[in-house]
């Protein structure tokens, strides 16, 4: 068979140019957050417009799922597909398609699965009643709270407080009542100890710890934190209160309270994420958690393990999706302007962090509010036509046949940007296995793994991304790195490949100044690239480009000198070097007037 090498169309790279709406919006971001920046509804415009229905899809870093449930959305475009389309310039070709995805992450390879594989809504959103109504039959006594008439209410959530040691005579202060001011709100730097009634910066203070009975009946050492807000809710007013007698002596219920056998002893094996001030006394899953949350959260995960199999997994990530953002101490309030409280949030994004003002939120409740945006989600994707397989291994070695994927759509990890599997145990502890870190591709102190090694497990990867993918196939790359050595990284994988440029969202930077792709410092936008097979005339033009760049940097430059720079930079680039030195020099005599 004759092998085609149709390049992509103006309209193709159009997609490259025009604004991307944000990931960060509607249902499917909403059920699991994902860290790609861009919506598989977006992603599934570029399925449809790069392929026809039935073709393959590959994602090499298949992450949570995005590339699977783009193409699902594929065969169910909504009215917001179709406008960005219509927005992007292009005409997509609606229909079912097949993905294969490939993840190391136990996690994300479980919320792939349970996503690309939906229950149907309905039966889903009777489980979750019943799930949350045998959950407060068991266990709602634990956020049983009454408001301040004395009104039986629920627990919303509550603040803990951190409490710090007056250095100058010992006193513990909680860190509530020396930082929060309420009139007007604000957070303190310095407080008066109210023992020896002087005045100390609050970081100058050290924490206070405990040795307590954790939730196995092991002795361990603790940061000292008391109770010292209540927010809840009767009927529908919502209230808020300092902690009683009644809301300490449920707290210390808690603690008696024998977890479910099932519940997850487990180390926590610490990397990159280790914070010696804030992380002491942490070193096992349930550490995370005050009693309360970690009973609620085992309470509710062995519950849910007695589901149909239908809905078993749907629940299972439901409860996952809230689990490590609002259930653990990793839950917070901040300061923000123009507000007259603090603002309730959750755990912050790609750190394992513990604020001095940890927040117990009610999982219970909490859980039956995701549940609606659980039940959108599925409801997009439900009875699609598109098949996805999710393969729980490394994509350095796919196992599937040459030439068969028609297009690649992945989004690599971003050098040391976020060590995923290290945060991922959180949630990978509940599903009872954590993910090989030896086959993470990442730069990681904690791993010995510097540049050299991500390169080259890059360049694994995108070795047999170009032996799966058809001759005419091409891949869209989503990456962002503000460090040159993870873009030179990345250039090198996927030239050595085989692979070159032929649009980006940054076209203007990557054709201008092949300098600004593999030295970036800053990388705005969305820096997407589409790459194809090279063949030899784009080989020639990329070293072409190389070549003028050199020669616009150099100025009155020696050019025997400036052809070696060349040749260092071709090979550092990966770019096979087409042009000889008399060609070079011709080139630099015509950028010079004339003059060699």
């Amino acid at each position: 068979m004759k092998k085609s090498n149709k390049r992509p169309s103006e309209a193709v790279k159009s997609l490259y140019k025009a604004p991307l709406p944000s990931a960060r919006t509607g249902p499917l971001y909403n059920a699991f957050s994902y860290p790609t920046k861009i919506s598989p509804e977006a992603i599934a415009v570029f399925i449809a417009t790069h392929t026809k229905p039935g073709a393959t899809v590959l994602d090499a870093f298949g992450g949570s799922g995005t590339t699977g449930l783009a193409a699902m959305l594929c065969d169910r475009p909504t009215a917001g597909m179709r406008k960005m389309a219509q927005d992007m310039g292009v005409t997509p070709e609606w229909g079912p398609r097949n993905a294969h995805l490939f993840e190391i992450g136990k996690l994300g390879s479980f919320v792939a699965r349970t996503l690309c594989a939906p229950p149907d809504p309905a039966v889903f959103s009777r489980a979750v009643d019943e799930l949350c109504r045998q959950a407060k039959e068991k266990i709602g006594w634990l956020y049983a709270a009454m408001d301040p008439l004395g009104n039986e209410g629920s627990l919303r959530h509550a603040i803990w407080s951190d409490v710090r040691i007056c250095p100058s005579c010992g006193e513990e202060t909680s860190y509530w009542e020396a930082a929060v001011r309420r009139k007007p709100l604000s957070m303190s730097e310095s407080f008066v100890c109210r023992s020896c009634k002087k005045t100390h910066r609050i970081e100058a203070c050290e924490r206070a710890f405990e040795t307590v009975r954790d939730a196995f009946g092991r002795r361990h050492e603790t940061r000292k934190r008391v109770l010292v807000r209540v927010y809840g809710q009767t009927g529908k007013t919502k209230w808020q209160r300092p902690p009683t007698q009644e809301d300490q002596k449920t707290a210390a219920a808690a603690k008696r309270a024998d977890v479910p056998e099932s519940a997850p002893d487990a180390e926590i094996v610490w990397g990159d994420l280790h914070r010696a001030g804030y992380h002491r006394g942490i070193k096992r899953l349930h550490h995370f958690y005050t009693r309360r949350n970690f009973l609620a959260v085992a309470t509710l995960w062995e519950l849910a393990g007695k589901f149909p199999k239908n809905v078993r997994d749907a629940l299972r990530l439901l409860i996952l999706s809230y689990n490590s953002s609002h259930s653990t101490l990793m839950s917070r309030v901040v300061l923000k302007k123009g507000q007259n409280d603090l603002v309730l949030t959750g755990a912050q994004s790609g750190v394992l962090y513990i604020s001095g003002l940890p927040v117990e939120k009610n999982v219970i409740e909490g859980i039956a509010r995701k549940a609606k945006s659980f039940r959108d989600a599925f409801a997009l994707v439900h009875a699609s036509n598109s098949r996805v397989r999710v393969f729980n291994r490394t994509s350095e070695r796919m196992g599937l046949p040459d030439a068969s994927v028609d297009y690649v759509f992945t989004d690599p990890p971003f050098g040391d940007y976020i060590p995923y599997a290290e945060l991922n145990q959180i949630n990978e502890i509940w599903l009872g296995e954590t993910t090989d870190r030896s086959k993470e591709i990442i730069v990681s102190d904690a791993q010995k793994k510097g540049v050299d090694a991500y390169e080259r497990m890059m360049g694994n990867v995108f070795g047999e991304m170009a032996r799966v993918l058809k001759s005419d196939g091409t891949a869209t790359v989503v990456f962002h790195s503000a460090h040159s050595e993870i873009w030179r990284a990345l250039v090198a994988a996927y030239s050595q490949a085989g692979f070159t440029v032929a649009a980006a969202s940054i076209l203007d930077k990557i054709q201008a100044s092949f300098k600004q792709v593999v030295s970036t410092v800053s990388v705005k936008g969305d820096p997407l690239l589409l790459l194809t097979k090279a063949t030899k005339a784009s080989s020639r033009k990329t070293c072409r480009q190389v070549a003028e760049h050199i020669v616009s940097e150099a100025g009155k430059e020696d050019p025997q000198m400036l052809y070696s720079r060349f040749v260092g930079r071709c090979l550092e680039m990966g770019v096979p070097i087409n042009m000889d030195a008399r060609e070079f020099y011709g080139l630099a005599e015509k950028a010079n007037g004339g003059k060699a």
